[in-house]
């Protein structure tokens, strides 16, 4: 009798640590990801004198770091206004990854070459801002607002992209 009760304790032990092990292999992957998305861009400040609002192109490319809600983001950015620029970003998540709706915060240094007609100059610029990720329809979406400030030789040019995209690789 002490032998199947040992061997029904065993049993229950074994099937219920195989419980969370099949859990984790069902969630959604925080790997390497890449997006794509459009929007517009708003000149600001002395800027918004020389240039109007235009259409923004972004490609995204993002890694969590270390099984956490921050992420390395690396993203380009071209339109009908006269910059075109990257930035690599910290991107930190507010969410856990299987969530519907993941609200993030994001941060970064890039490089950008403004022409505003007058003559075009490549300088370092910062941009933070913040937006969603989330799904919609089987896919993966993403909505987002920066400020962008670009330390040009006459005075700061500022700017603010809003853009939706899709997101690949989840």
């Amino acid at each position: 009798m002490k032998r199947m009760s040992l061997s029904a304790l065993v049993v229950a032990v074994a099937l219920c640590a195989a419980i969370p092990l099949r859990a984790q292999l069902i969630q959604r992957s925080e790997g390497f990801r890449f997006g794509l998305g459009l929007g517009a861009t708003f000149p600001m400040g002395n800027y918004g004198d020389a240039d109007k609002m235009g259409i923004n192109i972004l490609g995204v490319f993002e890694t969590p770091l270390a099984n956490s809600p921050l992420y390395l983001r690396v993203d380009g950015a071209s339109g009908t206004t006269g910059i075109l620029g990257g930035t690599a970003s910290a991107l930190y998540h507010f969410s856990a990854p299987n969530a519907q709706a993941r609200p993030y915060l994001l941060g970064g240094l890039g490089i950008y070459n403004v022409d505003p007609g007058a003559g075009s100059e490549t300088k370092i610029g910062y941009a933070f801002g913040g937006g969603v990720t989330f799904n919609i329809g089987g896919f993966n979406a993403f909505a987002e607002a920066r400020y962008t400030s670009v330390q040009t030789s006459v005075s700061s040019t500022t700017f603010v992209p809003l853009t939706v995209g899709l997101m690949f690789g989840y």
